[in-house]
Parts: C-alpha cells; sequence; structure tokens
C-alpha cells in the first residue's frame, strides 16, 4: 500500500477517477469485512453453540448479551498509537482501536443457564433451548 500512494504522490497527473475509485471501493469493502465476527452455529436437540472469532480482543473487552431472543456479542480492541522499539517511533498506524457487535436471533433458551467461555481467539457461548416454551410454526389466517 505504501508503495501505491508514493508512486500515486509521485505522478499524480497520471492518476485517474477509475484508480480513485477502485482503490476507494477496494478499502470500504475490506474493513467491512474485516470488523465481521466470523462465527459458526450449531443447534443439537438440547442447545445452540455459538463459535465467534474474536482474534486480538482481550476477555475483558469483551460483552455477550442476551435479550429477547437476541444474542449479542460485541468486543473492542485498542492499540497504543505511541508505540516505540528497537525500530523507531510508530508514525503511522491504522490498526488503533477496532470494535466489532453482531446480533443472532436465538429463540427459545434458558436465559439463567447460559454459559461463555473464551480460549485462543474464539469466544464459545452455548444456549441450552427451553422445551416449555411453545414454538407456533403456524399461524392461521382468518
Amino acid at each position: 500500500m505504501l508503495n501505491k500512494i508514493q508512486q500515486r504522490n509521485s505522478d499524480i497527473y497520471s492518476m485517474t477517477p477509475f484508480n480513485f475509485f477502485e482503490d476507494f471501493r477496494r478499502n470500504l469493502f475490506n474493513d467491512l469485512k474485516s470488523n465481521l465476527i466470523k462465527t459458526d452455529i450449531h443447534e443439537t436437540d438440547n442447545e445452540y453453540v455459538v463459535e465467534a472469532e474474536l482474534p486480538g480482543i482481550p476477555k475483558e473487552d469483551i460483552q455477550v448479551n442476551y435479550e429477547n431472543g437476541v444474542l449479542t456479542i460485541s468486543g473492542q480492541r485498542q492499540i497504543d498509537a505511541a508505540i516505540e522499539d528497537e525500530k523507531g517511533k510508530l508514525i503511522h498506524s491504522e490498526r488503533s482501536l477496532t470494535s466489532v457487535r453482531r446480533q443472532y436471533l436465538l429463540e427459545n433458551v434458558k436465559e439463567d443457564e447460559i454459559k461463555a467461555s473464551y480460549s485462543d481467539g474464539i469466544l464459545k457461548v452455548t444456549l441450552p433451548k427451553d422445551s416449555n416454551k411453545e414454538i407456533k410454526t403456524s399461524i392461521p389466517i382468518e
């Protein structure tokens, strides 16, 4: 990316609107994809199991909520922009703050028995099903 920026800045007259918008589109959609929580949801007769990738996000910065049949997973990762190491002071960073959030509709759950664990960047949420709740499968039309 840095090479492209330097190349364009050195020859700004050769830049076309097509190149500008193509780069804009590519960067926009790559950013959107990178902020999605990649998730697997398994259903058995007794429970739902949600496994969500949250790499690099500390356990303390992850929130899991369940309300009105909706499971919400959110997290935030912050990287200190004033980093200095043996290579020198960081002068440009595009990774300073990342927030992610997703919601999943998982109804008929025993809310007081939901469990969550986090290991190696994977959040696992187990939601036991409530077999006592009635599930309507069809609605008569009057």
